[in-house]
């Protein structure tokens, strides 16, 4: 079991805001992307918050924290960055701050898919 947190163009959850579609994140044609600097500041970000690039596929880098004991993973698309750890408290604080953090700018809005509820 894992807990999850997402971050989102913050158009995007306006978007779902206003959104009667129960399936809104289901949907990719509903994202708005990240333009190529905020997925530059994004990436960079996370490099800064001591996550390390273990994968890079077409439409997604994939990150783990660089801490050998940490279960955080990052997944970094066009559209959001998919956040995941254990349930463990240490992890699900570091990613919920992490988030919470990058939507300082008013550029990006966080989701917290187990409550349903938005950050911006």
């Amino acid at each position: 079991m894992s807990y999850d947190i997402q971050l989102f163009h913050i158009q995007t959850m306006h978007n779902y805001e206003n959104s009667n579609d129960e399936e809104f994140f289901e949907h990719v044609e509903n994202f708005t992307a990240f333009s190529q600097d905020q997925f530059d500041v994004l990436k960079a970000s996370l490099l800064n918050y001591d996550y390390e690039v273990i994968r890079t596929d077409d439409d997604a880098l994939h990150f783990k924290k660089s801490d050998d004991e940490s279960s955080v993973v990052a997944y970094l698309t066009r559209y959001a960055i998919y956040f995941s750890a254990s349930f463990n408290q240490e992890d699900s604080f570091e990613i919920s701050m992490t988030a919470s953090d990058f939507t300082d700018t008013g550029e990006f809005a966080k989701y917290d898919p187990q409550l349903g509820e938005c950050e911006f």
